[in-house]
């Protein structure tokens, strides 16, 4: 083992194959769906607290992570965390080719390694994070296990190979219901114009937060919540969120969106919210094969040829919704998949990617006046 006078640790793959590296964060072993992000060295913070990554091993592709290191739980005047996308880190385990140590940035007020230790998550580093990438994106993203030692320990490679076959695919859990609200939550901006409530499966915060800098008394609810009682609170608007896992297991929110969708409510979906939609006017869902993870990813509109760069993060996608009265506006430049859909003659869109930016590029903050528009506000 290398590195001997650190704590070692292992990422293993479900073949048996494996990299070997030095930790970072907690001590402890976690399975989970290994993915990557193409995401550049200043989104770190963000990608962690996604709810998106719930159940996996975030691979970063950029080789330096770390570099500005990590603010406080500050929140703004929203009551809306300034600086990360939920309340903990949702991601499994985190693997980069290097953490840094030395943090330079004037609201730093602790290390990366500092905050996987402090919210008890693994982290590994000094592997070849492209050679991962290499294998996820020509074999498809896989579950593995990442386990960290304590010093002086000696890894047996042998029983983490047997380990490896128990880790079970966390997308058939419902991973929705892990990073939902458990409660209402009220987000009321000064002088408000109108409301919306957002069917919470894993939401970002900057979501929230581009809908209150718009005006909009912003109403959370769990993503149990069904479109009776969504629609006791008479709410100009429903905002269908991101979130993680296989879209199909979200039986609630597809027959939601089914009622959205037949009583002409004004509704926007984003990301996991897309596939929701989508399943809703009569979809179907499929399993990206490395998915689309990244703040660079160029989607287009195929009637103008105006193209946007997008943040991204999903491992799923739908596609047949055309039958439902639904047509796609939006596709992905890489591999044709669909990018975002809108109804022919109600006031409902939704894109598969993430117009908050957080962390990205701004091409795509327009959605959100768009969406404002359709409330008739």
């Amino acid at each position: 083992m290398l590195y001997k006078k650190e704590r070692p640790a292992i990422l293993m793959l479900q073949d048996g194959r494996y990299f070997e590296g030095v930790s970072f964060g907690a001590t402890k072993k976690v399975g989970g769906e290994i993915v990557f992000t193409t995401i550049t060295g200043a989104g770190y913070n963000e990608t962690l607290t996604d709810p998106s990554y719930k159940g996996q091993i975030v691979v970063m592709t950029h080789p330096l992570v770390g570099n500005y290191g990590v603010p406080a739980w500050e929140k703004d005047i929203y009551s809306i965390h300034k600086y990360f996308e939920s309340d903990s880190i949702k991601v499994s385990g985190f693997v980069v080719n290097e953490c840094c140590k030395n943090p330079s940035h004037y609201e730093s007020i602790k290390t990366l390694n500092e905050f996987l230790l402090e919210e008890d998550i693994p982290g590994i580093e000094w592997v070849d994070t492209r050679a991962i990438t290499k294998i996820l994106r020509e074999e498809g993203v896989q579950v593995g296990l990442l386990t960290v030692f304590n010093p002086g320990e000696i890894p047996n490679i042998e029983e983490l190979k047997e380990d490896v076959k128990k880790v079970k695919d966390p997308n058939l859990r419902h991973l929705a219901s892990e990073v939902s609200t458990k409660e209402i939550k009220y987000f009321t901006p000064s002088n408000p114009k109108g409301k919306v409530i957002v069917l919470d499966l894993g939401v970002k915060n900057n979501i929230l937060r581009n809908l209150v800098k718009r005006r909009i008394n912003v109403i959370l609810v769990p993503y149990n919540y069904t479109f009776e009682s969504i629609m006791e609170f008479n709410p100009d608007g429903v905002l269908i969120s991101n979130g993680p896992g296989d879209p199909a297991i979200y039986r609630n929110a597809i027959e939601v969106a089914q009622k959205l969708i037949k009583n002409a409510i004004p509704t926007m979906g984003i990301c996991l919210g897309n596939q929701i939609i989508g399943l809703a006017a009569g979809g179907s869902s499929y399993k990206l094969k490395y998915g689309h993870r990244g703040g660079n990813k160029t989607v287009i509109n195929p009637n103008t040829k105006q193209c946007y760069i997008t943040s991204q993060n999903h491992g799923f996608c739908i596609r047949d919704f055309e039958k439902g009265g639904f047509k796609g506006f939006l596709e992905n430049i890489d591999d044709n998949s669909n990018e975002g859909l809108i109804s022919e003659d109600k006031p409902i869109f939704a894109v598969q990617f993430h117009p908050e930016a957080s962390p990205g590029p701004l091409d795509s903050l327009y959605l959100f006046d768009k969406f404002i528009e359709l409330l008739g506000l």
